[in-house]
């Protein structure tokens, strides 16, 4: 199975955010937000924060959490929570709901 799931939209704009924060320098990577297997079962982990996005970014004293959906993909009510969180705290901590490539280049640049 492949990480990134480069074979959807969404996967393939995921491999092309975080290949392009790595060029940046930025200390990025996909968090694991679905389910775990254990044994031949998938399940949900009860400890995994319901609604965080797909990548997290450390970039110029700054982070930012990026929820890329495809381009009919919606937020979950728990995403839209978190994305309320993050915006409680606008100086550190920045929410990109992207829906494609420019959506983060236009943010972080």
């Amino acid at each position: 199975m492949n990480r990134y799931r480069k074979g959807t939209p969404e996967g393939r704009l995921k491999l092309q955010i975080l290949r392009y924060l790595k060029a940046l320098g930025a200390a990025a990577g996909k968090t694991n937000t679905m389910a775990v297997k254990r044994g031949k079962v998938y399940c949900f982990d009860p400890y995994i924060f319901r609604g965080h996005p797909d990548i997290l970014c450390f970039w110029k004293e700054r982070i930012y959490y990026i929820e890329v959906k495809s381009p009919k993909g919606k937020q979950t009510p728990e995403q839209e929570s978190f994305q309320l969180l993050c915006s409680q705290i606008p100086d550190y901590v920045h929410y990109i709901l992207a829906y494609e490539f420019g959506d983060v280049e236009r943010v972080i640049k």
